[in-house]
């Protein structure tokens, strides 16, 4: 009996600085909450528009799949085009 309680005493010490760890979550719809108000190309903006408005970007990488679909990389965000239309931009975390 004396060699299960110790066993269980250590056991129980053992795991006891897993307990202490702090999990923090948050919600999907507040990530990034400080950076929502960046300006963005809007959905069905040009690839011109874009680059008229924004500058350009610091990446572009390749076409990928059919319909082709572009990203154009900026420091805050990536802005995704079907062809030549904004169909999507994406805050950088």
């Amino acid at each position: 009996m004396n060699k299960f309680l110790g066993f269980a005493i250590a056991l129980l010490l053992g795991f006891s600085n897993v307990s202490l760890a702090e999990s923090i979550a948050i919600p999907a719809g507040q990530q990034g909450a400080a950076n929502q108000n960046i300006e963005r190309p809007a959905r069905g903006s040009t690839r011109n528009q874009v680059a008229i408005h924004f500058g350009e970007p610091s990446q572009q990488k390749m076409s990928v799949g059919q319909p082709p679909i572009t990203q154009w990389v900026y420091n805050d965000f990536t802005v995704y085009f079907e062809d030549d239309y904004v169909i999507h931009s994406v805050l950088h975390p």
